[in-house]
């Protein structure tokens, strides 16, 4: 069940979806393919999850890698429209901008997560998409990071933005799984908001008091 009771997509992600039985499937692919790993789901089980027949499955993806091609497209617009406000100066919206990227990666992390090398042997156009999008997400965190401290949140010595981006994305790629067998009774918006002050915790030796301030009352909110 996908929906903002189940905790398994983000509100803002659910929002991308409408009760279309297209976008039904995207909307239980993406959170199952979370859960379980795009190679261990076959399209019978990921029609089950969304509540249609596989053949009906089949009428709007020929395979399950053209599933897979829609989340890519679906994460790559995602990204446009969340940093839309966060491309300014404005400390506040920097700092939000973040907190929602962080969402988006967190709803769509099996794209970065999963061993797609093994899953997609053979198909190099597929692949290649795959990699395309990781690439693009790494050098985004890097911008992010270089952006905040152009606006003075951030204060880096030289070399350190690109050190702190990586131990970034792999907290922001792995937490979710980790924090599960770690915290099993926790329910998913804790766990990522848990998430989110450990990537913070990272990143406070280099915040200004401005960039601080703003952060924890977001994570008290």
């Amino acid at each position: 069940m996908t929906d903002a009771k189940s905790g398994l997509l983000t509100p803002g992600t659910l929002e991308l979806f409408s009760e279309k039985t297209r976008d039904r499937i995207l909307a239980s692919s993406l959170a199952a393919f979370n859960q379980k790993g795009y190679g261990a789901l076959t399209t019978a089980a990921i029609a089950e999850s969304a509540g249609v027949l596989e053949g009906t499955l089949w009428y709007h993806f020929r395979a399950k890698k053209d599933i897979l091609d829609a989340h890519i497209s679906l994460l790559q617009r995602v990204f446009v429209r969340e940093n839309a406000q966060s491309d300014d100066g404005d400390a506040d919206g920097i700092i939000d901008g973040i907190f929602r990227s962080y969402d988006v990666i967190w709803d769509f992390r099996y794209l970065l997560r999963d061993d797609f090398e093994t899953a997609l042997a053979g198909d190099a156009d597929a692949l290649s998409r795959v990699r395309t999008i990781n690439d693009f997400l790494d050098q985004w965190t890097e911008g992010r990071m270089r952006h905040a401290q152009s606006a003075g949140l951030l204060q880096f010595e030289p070399g350190q933005a690109e050190d702190v981006s990586e131990i970034i994305l792999v907290m922001g790629r792995y937490w979710m799984d980790f924090s599960h067998k770690k915290y099993p009774a926790e329910p998913g918006p804790m766990l990522r908001k848990k998430g989110l002050s450990h990537i913070f915790t990272v990143l406070r030796p280099y915040l200004s008091d401005q960039a601080t301030a703003l952060i924890e009352a977001k994570l008290l909110g």
